[in-house]
């Protein structure tokens, strides 16, 4: 069976433009966390300010920085089997199902 994954921005997204709070999304959130469900931050801050985030929201899986600039997985994580392969002259990371 498919599990999903969920991907959101932050700025205006999860977080709210007039106080950069989460409050109003901590039912939803809880939710992914009680279902197994990894939710990928996709944002244009910097690796810097997401990992802000993560760590206040308690975040392990991967995400996307600077409007897709850095892709970071963190180590041993295993919810996305992971294929490399060449296309051409460029290094292509596949990310597939879940594991």
């Amino acid at each position: 069976m498919k599990k999903p994954i969920i991907f959101t921005d932050l700025d205006g997204t999860l977080l709210d433009y007039s106080n950069y709070s989460f409050e109003k999304a901590l039912p939803a959130l809880q939710l992914l966390k009680d279902r197994d469900v990894p939710l990928v931050i996709c944002s244009s801050k910097t690796k810097k300010e997401i990992e802000y985030y993560r760590k206040k929201l308690d975040n392990h899986h991967p995400f996307v920085s600077e409007n897709g600039g850095g892709i970071f997985i963190p180590k041993n994580y295993s919810k996305f089997k992971i294929q490399n392969f060449r296309l051409k002259k460029q290094r292509t990371i596949m990310l597939s199902g879940l594991a």
